[in-house]
């Protein structure tokens, strides 16, 4: 949820009237009700500034973004690439790498806002990398529990390994149930033709195919 800076001052002027006396006069009440909302402004600058990064004062001037902006985290970043004669997006998963020198994450902090000019329009940018990769997952339809994986797409991958029986196979080893039917001169299935078997699949080869019925 964003922090809303109005909200924040109204907290914290609410805060310091409420410590008003109520024996003294109108006046001295009304003095101090303005000197509070002033300093309650003042205030709920400053802790926005401080835990947004976003300073209308100097924005290289704050703590908490300069020592907690990309500490080293997992991100994802998107691609639009080209399949033929489409264009479709496509997003990498990796690791920033943890910065350990206080100049580099200053640098990089001007680096964006020279980009950017302040960290909120950074922010959308950021957003709508995210509303990319919500419509990817959301086509593959990615699954997972303790015992599997499902997702609508195809795997594509160098290799696999499996474990059956505490010994491990390169490539897919499972059993998997397969159907045949024969069809007629019309096309048609032919109902007393219909068959099933399991075929047995070792290190990514077929090893046997053994009819069920």
């Amino acid at each position: 949820m964003a922090l809303d800076k109005k909200f924040l001052k109204y907290k914290l002027e609410r805060i310091k009237n409420k410590r008003i006396f109520k024996d003294q006069d109108t006046e001295t009440k009304i003095r101090i009700r303005k000197e509070n909302a002033q300093v309650a402004e003042e205030e709920a600058d400053a802790i926005h500034s401080y835990l947004t990064g976003e300073d209308e004062v100097d924005a290289l001037d704050n703590k908490s973004f300069l020592e907690n902006r990309l500490p080293g985290s997992l991100f994802l970043h998107p691609k639009l690439t080209t399949q033929g004669n489409q264009k479709m997006w496509t997003g990498e998963m990796n690791v920033r790498q943890v910065q350990t020198n206080p100049k580099t994450k200053k640098s990089k902090l001007s680096a964006l806002l020279k980009k950017f000019r302040t960290v909120a329009k950074s922010n959308l940018d950021s957003a709508k990398s995210l509303i990319i990769f919500k419509r990817i997952f959301d086509s593959l339809n990615l699954v997972f529990s303790r015992e599997e994986i499902k997702v609508d797409g195809n795997i594509n991958a160098q290799g696999y390994k499996t474990v059956v029986d505490e010994s491990e196979f390169e490539g897919i080893s499972d059993e998997f149930q397969i159907a045949d039917v024969d069809l007629d001169d019309s096309g048609n299935i032919i109902p007393t033709s219909y068959r099933r078997a399991v075929m047995i699949v070792k290190n990514g080869l077929i090893v046997e195919v053994r009819r069920i019925n």
